[in-house]
């Protein structure tokens, strides 16, 4: 009788230090119904730092392993905000920097230039000290030639801190974005396809004419 006794007690001792442990490494919460059920705690992915020096590029690079990034930029800071672009598989992005974390802006990209994204190249191309993009872009999804467009902000006006796709001018049309674009990413230019007929054709690069707000051929810049 008296070790039926002690082992009941032993028993009872265990089951309390294990009900114990449990009690620590998880609090259980009640669900709509009523029902007890337990909870566990997740520790996210830090992408936000408070407003420091350095604090975007912070952001920046922790919010970046949250995606499968096929590219990014580098981050445009002006009067106007602090910026930046992502390439993910199909998609385009485009972010702000608010003092405390990266928020999605893409709306500001009108749809894109495309449906088949590939590459963001980042340089100050409208020379006025602030880093502009240049999106590379192909007309299949891993084939086809290849096409891009500027996104930057107009030096002055009403609209000068407005990002936008800008107008690139040949010297007889204009469009979004130019075929085959050769990218100097050392010197921060673009070039391109210039006057074509019959006899020639030559690659010119692209200058930003702050009185057109748009980019034309060194050739016609200089006219």
């Amino acid at each position: 009788m008296r070790k039926f006794i002690r082992k009941s007690h032993l028993i009872s001792v265990l089951a309390l230090v294990v009900l114990s442990a449990c009690s620590n490494s998880s609090s259980p919460s009640q669900d709509s119904d009523g029902a007890t059920a337990s909870t566990t705690t997740t520790i996210p992915v830090p992408t936000t730092v408070p407003w420091k020096e350095g604090a975007p590029e912070v952001a920046w690079a922790a919010w970046l392993t949250t995606f499968a990034v096929v590219d990014a930029s580098e981050i445009s800071e002006s009067e106007c905000g602090v910026f930046a672009m992502l390439v993910t598989d199909e998609s385009l992005t485009f972010y702000s920097w608010d003092g405390v974390q990266w928020s999605d802006k893409s709306d500001v990209l009108l749809g894109g230039r495309g449906k088949y994204p590939q590459k963001v190249y980042s340089s100050d191309y409208t020379n006025d000290g602030v880093t502009d993009f240049f999106v590379t872009y192909r007309t299949r999804k891993n084939s086809g030639p290849i096409y891009g467009g500027f996104f930057a902000i107009p030096w002055s006006g009403d609209f000068r801190c407005v990002w936008n796709w800008v107008d690139i001018d040949n010297g007889r049309d204009s469009s979004k974005v130019i075929d085959d674009p050769e990218i100097d990413q050392r010197k921060g230019r673009v070039y391109g396809a210039g006057y074509v007929n019959r006899r020639y054709s030559s690659r010119r690069q692209l200058k930003y004419s702050p009185s057109a707000n748009s980019f034309v051929f060194d050739d016609v810049y200089q006219k």
